[in-house]
């Protein structure tokens, strides 16, 4: 959902993970997975230990996780838990799992891609399976990153949410202006889609979960992740 591939991913300001990530799964843990991280190659150092790392629960803007067999290695792109899953809780999990330190894994844009006899196998450069060595890998992400630092204000920062993690969020812009609004679920299903004048919005009756809120405006698409938390 949002970006086709891992560089358009790390070249997005909204949808950045902390840091890339070659991990071997150890574990299940509820509806997570525990990872050996094997290397940190782009991003926030990661300890070379073992990490928790969650998936979606059912109601978070998250990947699933429970699929990978043990002893899979992937390149994940890691975010630090926002604690999203202790209060947009499964009653089927306890709602207290998620621990500072631990790592979550997006589901906004492209934040996993294999690794199997030393090539990292997925979208990495546009939306079409590609297969490069390790070495070439790390050399396309480095580029990627580089074009991150090109921020415009006037547009990335046009989205305003008041009350973000409250009942009934609302959205407006910093100056009104005609914009094309989607809001979409941890499915990437449209829940809202209409032209929008940027005057203030309420999300009324929307379920306990992480949204991701898109417009699009002058020629680019924007987004931001928005929780209606209870």
């Amino acid at each position: 959902m949002g970006n086709n591939s891992y560089c358009e991913t790390l070249s997005s300001e909204w949808s950045l993970p902390d840091a890339t990530a070659l991990v071997v799964k150890l574990s299940d843990v509820h509806y997570g997975i525990t990872v050996r991280v094997l290397q940190t190659l782009d991003g926030s150092q990661l300890p070379d230990d073992t990490l928790t790392v969650w998936g979606d629960n059912g109601a978070l803007c998250r990947i699933y996780l429970n699929g990978m067999a043990i002893g899979d290695t992937m390149v994940f792109g890691l975010n630090e838990t926002d604690f999203m899953g202790n209060s947009v809780w499964n009653p089927e999990y306890p709602h207290d799992l998620e621990q500072e330190g631990d790592y979550v894994v997006s589901v906004c844009g492209v934040h996993a891609l294999d690794y199997d006899n030393g090539l990292v196998t997925g979208w990495i450069t546009g939306p079409v399976n590609e297969s490069m060595t390790l070495a070439e890998f790390m050399q396309v992400v480095a580029t990627c990153s580089l074009t991150s630092g090109v921020p415009e204000p006037d547009v990335d920062n046009a989205l305003q949410v008041a009350g973000n993690g409250g009942d009934r969020p609302v959205l407006s812009l910093a100056a009104q202006r005609q914009v094309q609004l989607q809001v979409l679920d941890a499915l990437g299903r449209s829940i809202i889609a209409r032209n929008w004048d940027g005057s203030p919005l309420p999300l009324h009756g929307l379920a306990p979960a992480t949204y991701v809120v898109q417009l699009r405006i002058e020629g680019r698409t924007i987004g931001r992740r928005v929780t209606v938390a209870r």
